[in-house]
Parts: structure tokens; sequence; C-alpha cells
């Protein structure tokens, strides 16, 4: 998944003065790599992510994100190892 930092506007339904949301797999990926992607300084950045689990039992994200020259490399990357393999390192462990 190729990304370039900026979020495009999603259709927001508004009710009550509250607006609402509702995303699929795909547009949670994308909303997740590009916010991750920018919180560790890329600008643009080529990135793989998968969401595995059951939610509210082991529900996770894996993702690996990278340069955009990077990709190749990120690409190679093998999710289902990264998930034996990687502890969490989010902050709500």
């Amino acid at each position: 998944m190729r990304g370039n930092g900026v979020n495009e506007m999603h259709n927001t339904e508004e009710r009550n003065g509250v607006k609402c949301f509702k995303y699929n797999q795909d547009d949670i990926l994308e909303i997740l790599t590009e916010y991750i992607a920018k919180e560790h300084g890329y600008g643009i950045f080529y990135s793989k992510a998968e969401l595995k689990g059951s939610i509210g039992k082991d529900f996770r994200l894996l993702m690996a994100v990278g340069a955009l020259d990077e990709d190749e490399t990120v690409e190679n990357l093998d999710l289902e190892q990264l998930d034996k393999d990687m502890d969490f390192n989010g902050s709500h462990r």
C-alpha cells in the first residue's frame, strides 16, 4: 500500500449534530497505516498491513512501513512470522 501522508476526507453523516462514521476493513487499514506512518516521520511511504484475530479476544494489527524506495523490503516481510515473533508494542498491552 502506497501512502502520501495525506488523509482524504471521508463521507460522514451527521445525526443530531454529531459526525458518524462507518468504515470497512480497507478503510480501517488505510486510516491506521496513514496515522502510524505519519507518527513515525514518514511523508511518502510503502506499507503492508493486516488485521487479525477476533474482536474482544485477540484482535490486532500487523504492519510494516518504510520509505517508498523500501517497497521490496516491506513487501517481502512475512506478516505471519512477524505475528509469531513480535511482542505487542502499543501503549495498551
